[in-house]
């Protein structure tokens, strides 16, 4: 007994020291929010972009030549015509359209003072044999952020959105020399 008297004194008599587990700075309740919220953090962009474009123009040109030529001998006259006359319509008309549909993981870079942050993120897909890469950097406000931690394209301002192929699709889309030079020529 006199053991634990002396134990219980010498326990009483000793400073206590605490110290937490969780970091003030970056600790998040369990039933706070999970939205992105500082650098590091990951943010899930729902990519749905639209692009039209039409061009086109119509020019009209008509000519119309006529040469008469006369020579006469002796009693007989002869007449004769000669006559050049040309039409001539030209139509040129361009239009693209673009359509992207993606979901695509970006992490916060950045954070600045007016609750917005910087953004990126880098998506590669290969499909068979054909290697496919969107790459998007923008800013995002964090009100445009959901419950869900999405956010769509439309709401990243400074939008950078790449989405670029590679592979025997994408090689037959480009174009020969020869093509492009008889289409500056106007051949084709």
């Amino acid at each position: 007994m006199k053991y634990c008297i002396y134990f219980c004194l010498v326990l009483l008599g000793m400073p206590g020291y605490a110290q937490s587990i969780f970091n003030p700075e970056s600790y998040r309740p369990l039933i706070a929010d999970r939205t992105a919220s500082q650098p590091g953090d990951l943010i899930t962009v729902l990519v749905m972009e639209t692009s039209n474009a039409q061009s086109s123009a119509d020019l009209a040109s008509a000519k119309s030549i006529k040469t008469t030529l006369e020579a006469g001998y002796n009693e007989d006259s002869h007449e004769v015509s000669f006559g050049l006359s040309g039409k001539g319509k030209t139509a040129a008309k361009t239009g693209r359209n673009g359509k992207i549909k993606a979901a695509l993981t970006v992490a916060i870079k950045e954070q600045f003072p007016n609750n917005t942050f910087l953004v990126e993120g880098l998506q590669t897909i290969r499909i068979n044999g054909e290697l496919q890469t969107i790459l998007l950097s923008g800013i995002v406000r964090k009100e445009d952020i959901t419950p869900q931690n999405t956010v769509l394209s439309t709401r990243v301002g400074n939008a950078h959105i790449t989405y670029a192929g590679q592979g025997s699709v994408a090689d037959a889309q480009d174009r020969n020399y020869l093509y492009k030079i008889l289409s500056f020529v106007g051949l084709v």
